[in-house]
């Protein structure tokens, strides 16, 4: 029997001395799991006395107790300091994310390039100004129930996309939100460009399913937090473009979301 304990490993302890030998004991059941005083503390920080709440452990009585390290101040500090710190890095993504965004606007790059800084405020002060205030007081992060605007003037050339461009990107430098956001917020759209995307979707074969389809296009406009319909009713007036565009209106009107919209025709009229 000695042989085979000896092969096994030794002889064998009861585990009531292997307890004992390394200090520990089972815990009494009776005392509470935790107990928290208000005791004096020294910040390991500053070096300062605190007054801090130290936690025992009474049914392990050869527990260390744990003690708080920070005073207050040092705490409140640490905590800014790390707040400022991810806010740092957030606001970087921002920056990265702001950009392809832009790209994915889908307005051209040289209509991206007009801002509010670069817009020639002497010709169209009134217009700006409703502009700027409206872009403001946009906020990317909750649209709903923002008012949408129409840039009207049959006359070509007097900035009425500059204003839709300036818009655009002022909401995204100033946007503040959450980085890990990955879907554009905004769509721009080219009243005619739109048209024929839509008409487009009338000639896909039931089985074709690599091009979109006419739902998925109006589901898209929608949903996006903010549109830009640019030229609209530059195309050849028709039944079609009117329900096409009143559609689309009356989708974010009933959704609570803005549209901005230019175009060279009043909004009433026989076309």
């Amino acid at each position: 029997m000695q042989e085979e304990s000896s092969r096994r490993g030794g002889d064998l302890t009861h585990i009531s001395e292997v307890l004992a030998d390394s200090g520990s004991s089972s815990p009494d059941l009776t005392k509470p799991v935790k107990e928290k005083r208000t005791e004096d503390c020294t910040c390991g920080q500053c070096g300062q006395p605190f007054q801090g709440e130290v936690t025992y452990y009474p049914r392990w009585p050869k527990s260390k107790p744990s003690r708080p390290t920070e005073c207050p101040s040092c705490a409140a500090k640490r905590k800014a300091r790390e707040a400022e710190e991810l806010e740092v890095e957030r606001e970087s993504q921002r920056v990265v994310l702001r950009e392809q965004w832009r790209r994915a606007t889908g307005m051209p790059v040289e209509l991206l390039a007009k801002t509010f800084d670069n817009f020639e405020k002497q010709y169209q002060r009134t217009a700006f100004k409703i502009a700027h205030d409206w872009a403001k007081d946009f906020d990317l992060n909750s649209p709903g129930g923002y008012p949408s605007l129409f840039f009207y003037s049959d006359t070509p050339g007097v900035g009425k996309g500059h204003l839709m461009s300036g818009i655009v990107n002022y909401v995204l430098d100033n946007w503040k939100g959450n980085p890990e956001r990955t879907r554009c917020p905004i769509r721009f759209e080219s009243g005619p460009s739109l048209v024929r995307r839509i008409r487009a979707t009338y000639n896909i074969r039931k089985e074709d399913d690599t091009h979109e389809r006419e739902d998925e296009v109006y589901r898209a406009l929608a949903g996006v937090p903010l549109l830009l319909l640019d030229d609209v009713g530059k195309e050849t007036p028709s039944r079609f473009t009117r329900e096409t565009y009143w559609y689309i209106i009356a989708e974010r009107v009933n959704s609570g979301l803005p549209v901005l919209i230019s175009s060279r025709r009043p909004l009433e009229g026989d076309n």
